[in-house]
């Protein structure tokens, strides 16, 4: 299937762009690249930012509670999407997310804490890892205080924020107090390795690249061997029993699909139910971009929906 046309206009576009690519940038060029956040199409009823603790420091955090759709009187304790989002571990705010998860909020029914992790190079892995853990842990600890129910909290995030989430449902399964019930999987990136079918298919020309990939690497891996550690690269744990149940979402021209497939077929074979839907037309990065990609709010609408299945089960 070829990109789909708002894709193809859109590399068109930015190819008009005088930019260098992501691996002659410094990481405060590409932090000056990043989008402003699309409005979102079911408004928040609700926007809290928080300070959340991680060891002597502190990061930000950002609840949305979403209006009431329906008749019904709103929970006392809410269902809850604990979200990390993208950027390569380099870039990435609370504010370019904004409108996401909102509409994460409102299509799922349930409150999103937006977590806002530290970032390499100044703080390389395992820092965005432990912050992301640290954040779930809090959260989950301080679950009436946020008036969240704590039987119905899920993980989440795209791309490195992806690569957060997997790792954190990882670690979570050795903590007592800490009982994920889903994983939200937007193309997480899950393997420090990049001679995979789609990594030399999609190598150039649809936005992510082979090389931008690396050089994300590079700036969150203090050295080579640290990308052999699980919570670096998921897919190289040898046992993924007690995992959550998980929406994995891919885009078709995407460098990391292959890995990304690899992950879910390995969750599958230790008896983990995963849903996988892969956007076939769509490239890396789109999930973010309703205000460019009509599939991309397909997308929102489609993880909601699975999100909100499972709460209201549980």
């Amino acid at each position: 299937m070829p990109v789909h046309p708002q894709v193809a206009r859109y590399l068109d576009e930015i190819a008009q762009i005088d930019l260098p690519p992501f691996e002659e940038m410094t990481p405060e060029f590409v932090r000056s690249t990043l989008t402003p956040s699309p409005e979102p199409h079911l408004p928040a009823a609700q926007i809290e930012n928080i300070i959340i603790p991680v060891g002597d420091s502190q990061i930000e955090s950002r609840i949305y509670t979403p209006a009431n759709t329906s008749d019904a009187t709103p929970p006392d304790k809410w269902p809850a999407l604990i979200y990390f989002h993208g950027g390569g571990w380099v870039m990435g705010t609370l504010d370019a997310y904004d409108g996401l998860c909102q509409d994460l909020a409102g299509n799922a029914g349930c409150k999103v804490i937006s977590v806002d992790y530290r970032m390499a190079p100044e703080y390389p892995y395992p820092i965005p890892f432990q912050d992301a853990f640290t954040a779930t842990h809090w959260i989950t600890d301080q679950a009436d205080t946020l008036h969240l129910d704590r039987s119905r909290i899920a993980i989440g995030g795209d791309s490195a924020g992806g690569n957060l989430a997997t790792a954190v449902a990882l670690k979570a399964r050795e903590v007592e107090n800490i009982s994920l019930n889903y994983q939200l999987l937007v193309y997480p990136v899950t393997n420090y390795f990049f001679d995979t079918e789609s990594y030399h298919k999609y190598a150039t020309n649809y936005f992510l690249t082979r090389k931008a990939m690396q050089w994300f690497w590079d700036q969150y891996l203090p050295d080579e061997s640290s990308g052999r550690e699980i919570y670096a690269s998921p897919l190289r744990c040898k046992e993924l029993t007690g995992l959550p149940e998980a929406l994995v979402i891919t885009a078709g021209y995407d460098p990391l699909y292959t890995e990304v497939v690899q992950y879910v077929e390995q969750m599958q074979a230790w008896g983990v139910a995963v849903t996988h839907i892969n956007f076939e037309d769509m490239i890396h990065g789109f999930f973010r971009r309703s205000d460019v990609f009509d599939r991309a709010y397909e997308a929102v609408q489609l993880a909601g929906h699975h999100l909100k299945q499972v709460f209201t089960r549980n």
